[in-house]
């Protein structure tokens, strides 16, 4: 009797569950923008940053950012760096500060869309 090869992926099977859309709602991002933050990518936030200074990250400011999930924001401005990415600068749309005292957190705004770090209101 010849044993037959299981199927670890049976929803792939052929390309009737294969999806072929690109998901670019992440540019239609403008300032005023209503957002909301929504998990973690990883352990920490991968693209949502309390500063645009890298050498200044330390796992505190990622612990930080942490207490950040289900908060609604609004996009303040967007910077286009000259290497093509996009950065969102985010601001609460209630009173009050971020965690850690920051009046604006950054996001990556492809990156962290794709990563749903940042979700559509």
């Amino acid at each position: 009797m010849k044993k037959s090869r299981p199927v670890l992926f049976p929803e792939f099977i052929g390309s009737e569950n294969m999806t072929t859309e690109v998901d670019d709602r992440w540019k239609d991002i403008r300032p005023d923008c209503k957002l909301k933050i929504g998990k973690p990518s990883n352990r920490y936030y991968q693209y949502i940053f309390p500063s645009l200074n890298f050498k200044q990250h330390s796992l505190e400011n990622l612990n930080e950012l942490l207490e950040l999930e289900g908060v609604e924001v609004c996009v303040r401005s967007v910077l286009k760096m000259k290497n093509g990415e996009s950065y969102a600068v985010l601001r609460k749309t209630e009173e009050g500060v971020f965690p850690g005292n920051l009046d604006t957190i950054y996001a990556e705004i492809e990156k962290s869309f794709v990563a749903h770090e940042i979700l559509d209101l």
